[in-house]
Parts: C-alpha cells; sequence; structure tokens
C-alpha cells in the first residue's frame, strides 16, 4: 500500500535524481549547492571520469541484520520474507548492468580474505541460498554471484568509533561548545522516521533514498554536530573521533588500490552509508579513481512510483 509517507519519500526521491542527471557531469571541484537549503534536493557534485580512472561505484546500506553498530541503528525488519527477497533480487538486477570486475565489502582487509572467501564459498554452493540477514550476504554475494564473480575482497579498516569516550566525557563535567540549536537547520523533508521508511520502501527505493546526497549530508551534519564541539584545554575527544573516522575511510580508499589490479575498470563497493560522502572525497581527490552514483541505476523505480 502506497501511504502517505511513501508518495513524500519517492517524491523527494524523484526530485533528488532529476536534479543528479543534470548535475552528474559537473567538473571536479565545483561548489556543491547547500543541500539544507529550502530548494529542490541538490543530489550533489559527482566528478566526470577521465581516461584512465578505475571507476568506484559506492552503495550506500544499511546493517540488515541489526547488530548495533552503529551510534544510531535503523530496525530492519527481516529480509529473509519472499516478499523483501524478490526486491532485493530486483535491486541487484538494477545494479548489475554497471558490470564491475570486482565486489568489494565492508570487512577487514586482509584479516577477514579467507572468511569472506569462505563464506562466499558456500553461498555459492548453495545457489545463493543464505540464513544470514547481513547486507554482505544479501547484497554483495547476491551480487557477485549475479555477474559469475568467483570471489569478493574485503576492504574495510579495523578501527572503531568510541562514542562513548564523548559522552564520559560530557558525564563528567566535560565541555561541549554549541552555537545553536543545529537541528533548525534540517528541512522537514530530512525528518524521518528510519525504523518507519524502511519498511515502506521497496530495497530500491529505500537504497536510492540513502544514497541521495542531501541523505548523505545530514549524516555527517549530525556527526560533526555532535563532536566537533567536544573538547577543553588539552583535551580533543571531539575532533579525535572525528580525525579517526576520517583515517578509517582514507585506509579503505588505500584498501580499494591495493586490491584493484591491471585491467580493472569499474569495481563496486558496498558499505554503510555512512562511510560514502568521505569515501567519495577521498576517490576524488585521488588521480586513480573516479568515484560513481548508483542513483542512476536506481532512477527508473523512483521517477515510476510516483
Amino acid at each position: 500500500m502506497r501511504t502517505l509517507l511513501r508518495l513524500l519519500a519517492l517524491a523527494f526521491l524523484a526530485l533528488a535524481v532529476r536534479g543528479f542527471a543534470a548535475n552528474a557531469q559537473t567538473a571536479p571541484g565545483a561548489p556543491e549547492a547547500n543541500p539544507f537549503a529550502e530548494a529542490t534536493p541538490n543530489p550533489g557534485v559527482w566528478p566526470a571520469c577521465a581516461a584512465g580512472q578505475i571507476e568506484v561505484m559506492l552503495l550506500g546500506t544499511v546493517h540488515m541484520a541489526n547488530n548495533n553498530l552503529d551510534a544510531q541503528n535503523t530496525d530492519v525488519p527481516d529480509v529473509r520474507t519472499p516478499e523483501i527477497q524478490a526486491e532485493l533480487d530486483a535491486l541487484v538486477a538494477r545494479l548489475a548492468p554497471y558490470a564491475p570486475s570486482k565486489v568489494m565489502i565492508e570487512w577487514n582487509w586482509g584479516a577477514e580474505q579467507a572468511r569472506a572467501d569462505s563464506a562466499y564459498a558456500a553461498y555459492l554452493a548453495s545457489g545463493g541460498q543464505t540464513e544470514s540477514r547481513e547486507e554482505t550476504d544479501q547484497v554483495a554475494f547476491r551480487l557477485a554471484r549475479s555477474l559469475g564473480h568467483d570471489a569478493v575482497y574485503p576492504i574495510d579498516f579495523a578501527r572503531g568509533n568510541n562514542w562513548g569516550e564523548i559522552r564520559n566525557y560530557a558525564a563528567s563535567g566535560g565541555t561541549i561548545t554549541h552555537t545553536m540549536n543545529y537541528a533548525d537547520l534540517v528541512p522537514e523533508r530530512l525528518k524521518v522516521d528510519e525504523d518507519q521508511i524502511v519498511r515502506e520502501l521497496t530495497m530500491i527505493e529505500y537504497h536510492a533514498f540513502l544514497n541521495d546526497d542531501a541523505v548523505l549530508r545530514n549524516n555527517h551534519f549530525g556527526m560533526f554536530a555532535g563532536a566537533l564541539g567536544a573538547g577543553s584545554d588539552e583535551a580533543y575527544p571531539g575532533p579525535d573521533l572525528i580525525a579517526g573516522w576520517y583515517g578509517r575511510n582514507l585506509n579503505m580508499v588505500h584498501h580499494i588500490l591495493r586490491t584493484v589490479e591491471p585491467g580493472d575498470e569499474r569495481v563496486f563497493v558496498l558499505v554503510g552509508a555512512g562511510h560514502v560522502r568521505a569515501m567519495r572525497h577521498f576517490l576524488d581527490e585521488a588521480p586513480h579513481f573516479c568515484p560513481v552514483s548508483p542513483l542512476p541505476y536506481l532512477q527508473d523505480d523512483v521517477a515510476s512510483a510516483q
């Protein structure tokens, strides 16, 4: 049933995708419009790729197994139901024409390659059947199998983000500097209940929502609003946390570079949506790569749903 929430979300996505089509070839370094302005949602600036650069499609997703790995976690329904399995098949069918030569996942580089090899081999042997709810199995393995790949490649860097340190700092009376009510800067269209919206949208629609640039921007906006001001004297728990987050994402891009091989023209990376904006920046800065948005591969579903 197309509820009011679903229709509003789809209208937002359709506007975002139309904007993406208009801006997709904007030259690197062009200024990014303020995604919090009261205007048509801006899907962001993705660079035009140059000859010789390796394209890297970044698909931001959610932790489908509800393993509470993030500072804020979405309650995802069981993705193993026949309905959602069909939606995930449809999502992968949309992504498959990108035809990446490698599929990369948010497992630890090096240390978890053997685990990835074993898990993916078991997935192939089962004919694509799995009891795992994790996004790695449900999206990355499914895509790699559909493309006939014999391996997937971990690229994560084993570093967590200790929000507990900031909470302890605040609880002990540490200074956290704020300048305003930052929620006033977030437009109503981004104030959605993700626990509800993940149930209202199909998997194609939900991933289009997650990868819209205004939504990606809002993720970073919340991190900076909550953490940047945490510090006093020689203590910098907030900036240290943000620096650690950027360091992790930079190392993930480094691992992509160490994983690609001669002949790779396009690769696909499945990560939590919070990684996309930072990784896009590093990939855009690196002459080796050109970051690519998944939105053009998802947009027809958005447009036809209006």
